[in-house]
């Protein structure tokens, strides 16, 4: 009973220190120290750390989001590659690229039954135009009756998902029904042309210059056997889906449906051969470009000025190039270090020079 009592003694003693009689101690609780917190200094580093972490990732995610993309458009090509070569097994020839008169088809209309858009093809009415108007004035359009579903419409095949360019885009020429503005263009040949012959038009008014030695040109058809320099060799399709010292000019006039056309008062517009142009007459036109200046290039020039000029620019935001469609099918990059020769010579079908390496 004394030793209980002396331990209670003992206990109450101390204060708040408890000491047990076989020597044990606790210490207070208000003197243990739990887990430390960030300081200021160490958060601060923490979110420097992290904040040069995301500056070195960021590079390497954009670079491997435009690889994708960049894949997409190269895929694009090859499905219009593929959808040409079959309108070709079915029609002996590949389409007109710009019929004649501003508000008939071009190309990129009359293939669309190869690009499994069957639906939009067959709803087109092809005795009517496809023409966008130029403003709530204007008497054409698409109007009711007047292929009203191609208005806002948009064919994911025609779209380079790296370009940020709206994709009905109202300035470009007169778009006022906002139809799709096409980020690929049928080429129509190469000025001057390379094996010196007399294919192109001369210089027209403000039109620019329209040739008929390439794949896709304005009031003609061409076929496989047509191509001398092989198929490979040759330039069909290029892209289009950039800017021109910050303007808009895809070859789109009128919208990306509409073709080609004419105007002039002694009546131009009933020429059916581009040879036949006169250096006074204005002709323009929608879905073909005749390669005259290089890839990328940033100038407006004559023949650039407009969407409806006959020798608007290949160009693109992938870094350093364009991707092209050949003739037999194939994608290539082409880059904008190109040689020029050697860049008219592949938009030349049949020039019959020998072409350097690209």
């Amino acid at each position: 009973m004394w030793a209980e009592q002396q331990h209670v003694d003992l206990l109450v003693g101390v204060g708040p220190v408890l000491v047990f009689l076989d020597g044990a101690i606790m210490p207070p609780a208000r003197n243990r120290v739990g887990p430390k917190g960030f300081t200021l200094v160490e958060l601060l580093v923490v979110i420097a750390i992290i904040g040069i972490l995301i500056a070195l990732l960021l590079p390497a995610v954009q670079s491997a989001r435009e690889a994708a993309r960049r894949m997409q458009c190269s895929n694009n090509l090859k499905q219009i590659g593929l959808g040409l070569h079959n309108y070709h097994g079915s029609n002996r020839s590949f389409p007109i690229g710009a019929q004649r008169s501003l508000c008939r088809a071009n190309w990129r209309v009359v293939v669309l039954p190869y690009l499994e858009q069957s639906p939009v093809y067959d709803l087109s009415d092809f005795a009517q135009h496809f023409c966008s108007a130029c403003s709530e004035s204007s008497s054409y359009g698409f109007l009711v009756g007047h292929n009203t579903h191609l208005k806002g419409l948009v064919i994911d095949v025609y779209e380079c998902p790296s370009s940020p360019l709206d994709s009905t885009s109202t300035d470009v020429g007169c778009n006022y029904d906002q139809v799709q503005t096409h980020d690929y263009v049928g080429i129509a040949g190469a000025t001057p042309d390379p094996g010196g012959r007399a294919v192109c038009s001369p210089q027209t008014g403000h039109g620019g210059i329209f040739c008929r030695n390439g794949m896709l040109f304005p009031m003609g058809i061409t076929r496989i056997r047509d191509v001398a320099d092989g198929t490979s060799a040759t330039l069909m399709v290029a892209e289009q889906s950039g800017l021109v010292n910050k303007k808009d000019v895809r070859s789109a006039y009128h919208g990306g449906w509409a073709s080609h056309g004419c105007w002039q008062p002694s009546g131009c517009g009933a020429i059916t051969d581009v040879l036949d142009y006169a250096s006074s007459d204005s002709p323009y036109g929608s879905g073909t470009s005749t390669i005259r200046y290089p890839i990328n290039y940033d100038v407006l020039d004559v023949g650039t000025n407009s969407s409806y000029d006959g020798n608007t620019v290949l160009n693109s935001y992938h870094p350093g190039g364009v991707h092209g469609l050949l003739t037999d099918g194939s994608v290539r990059f082409i880059s904008e270090t190109i040689d020029f020769l050697t860049l008219r010579q592949l938009g030349a079908k049949d020039d019959g020079t020998v072409m350097g390496e690209f």
